[in-house]
């Protein structure tokens, strides 16, 4: 490890203050895709500015996986492996050394909590898959873990709540260091991944099969009574935008088999006018109900920006060729960015589990006017930054994995 005082720099500009420039002065300051970039690479950890211009080296001799910024973009955790059979979690803080700890397991996702106080870190386990709660130091804060054979999960925005997809079922935990206490919400099945919680409320959005077929439900996560917002259609992908006023939705992705699970979700009456799918990709109102389209291509990864204003989808290339694409939604019009060629790490480890990821902004500038991704020449991975006012990518460091900091 090496001193990390030129990151504390990279963080002080990139993470004192997420919010978009309050008036046109601030944002004729601020650079398009300012802030700090988490890269993990086969040969260790890095941030790096968003124009690569400034670089700190975080490890310097093993591969590192999983970069993860604490939702106020004050930490960084990833995981370390440094054999074989020995690997640590890495936490960058502060003026201080990488803070390092053995790691129960390889975990393949962490995910902050709302109040920066735990991590849920999730890894190979004896059921298929395990829970591990993590301080923000990346040490186990008891002995507990929960195992099963699907595993997704959403915080408490702003709180330490956690919700938890197990399987067919929903769950509350109340403790994160007790994850034995646990408050049954129902079996809605898996024809979603991870639940999205909506901020500023103890609510979240699910889907499930119902006597009237495949509904998107807002479920209170207190008192478990729930809200039929119409229909969905196949699998789906739940996103809500970090202001809490809309959801994207992202249909016809492939949804766990559920014939065999046993499903109790009964359907619920719904006071609003019944709402039809009306895109692929599209936008529920979390107020009105309403639903606009936003793409008729499927996407396969959708994601808000910071402002709640603009949503990055993946999708296949509309060219017809191989391959895929960024595709940006604003303003109600979709801006294809261009055949993207996806490095192995990211297309491997990251799209598959896409709904999970993208519960906070990853991709996304601070600024929402950037975005970074892991990607390839055709024979060498590397990390690009693809600026909206520009109108190609550029190439800003070696890695295989980059994430922006909040």
């Amino acid at each position: 490890m090496v001193a990390l005082f030129a990151v504390l720099a990279l963080l002080a500009s990139a993470c004192s203050d997420g919010a978009v420039p309050s008036d046109e002065t601030d944002a004729a300051e601020e650079p398009a895709g300012s802030g700090a970039i988490a890269i993990a690479a086969l040969d260790g950890l890095s941030v790096v500015s968003g124009d690569g211009g400034s670089s700190t080296v975080v490890t310097d001799a093993n591969p590192v996986a999983q970069p993860t910024w604490s939702r106020d973009g004050s930490r960084l955790l990833a995981v370390e492996f440094t054999s074989p059979t020995d690997l640590q979690t890495v936490v960058v803080a502060g003026e201080e050394d990488a803070v390092t700890h053995p790691a129960r397991r390889p975990y393949f996702f962490f995910s902050w909590s709302g109040d920066g106080s735990f991590v849920a870190g999730l890894g190979p386990g004896p059921g298929g898959t395990t829970l591990d709660i993590l301080d923000s130091d990346g040490r186990p804060v008891s002995d507990d873990s929960l195992d099963a054979g699907s595993f997704y999960l959403a915080w408490e925005p702003g709180g330490d709540d956690l919700l938890i997809h197990r399987d067919a079922t929903l769950e509350l935990v109340r403790d994160p260091t007790k994850l034995e206490d646990r408050s049954a919400l129902g079996q809605p099945g898996q024809l979603f991944l991870a639940p999205a919680w909506i901020p500023g409320t103890r609510d979240a959005l699910i889907a499930a099969p119902t006597s009237d077929g495949n509904r998107l439900v807002r479920i209170d996560v207190d008192t478990g009574e729930q809200t039929d917002l119409g229909p969905v259609s196949g699998g789906v992908g739940i996103v809500v935008s970090p202001d809490g006023s809309r959801a994207v939705l992202a249909h016809g992705g492939p949804a766990a088999a559920v014939d065999s699970i046993a499903i109790s979700f009964p359907a619920q009456q719904s006071t609003m006018a019944e709402s039809a799918v009306t895109a692929s990709t599209e936008i529920i109102d979390l107020v009105t109900n309403d639903r606009s389209p936003v793409s008729s291509e499927p996407s396969l990864w959708a994601e808000w920006s910071p402002d709640s204003e603009s949503i990055l989808m993946l999708q296949a290339r509309r060219d017809g060729e191989p391959g895929s694409e960024w595709v940006v939604w604003v303003e109600g019009r979709e801006r294809p960015l261009g055949p993207s060629r996806l490095s192995q790490a990211f297309f491997r480890n990251f799209v598959p589990f896409s709904w999970q990821f993208v519960e906070t902004p990853r991709l996304w500038s601070p600024g929402s006017d950037a975005i970074v991704y892991g990607g390839s020449d055709g024979t060498t991975p590397g990390i690009y930054v693809h600026r909206l006012a520009q109108d190609s990518p550029e190439r800003i460091a070696d890695g295989d994995v980059a994430f922006w900091s909040p």
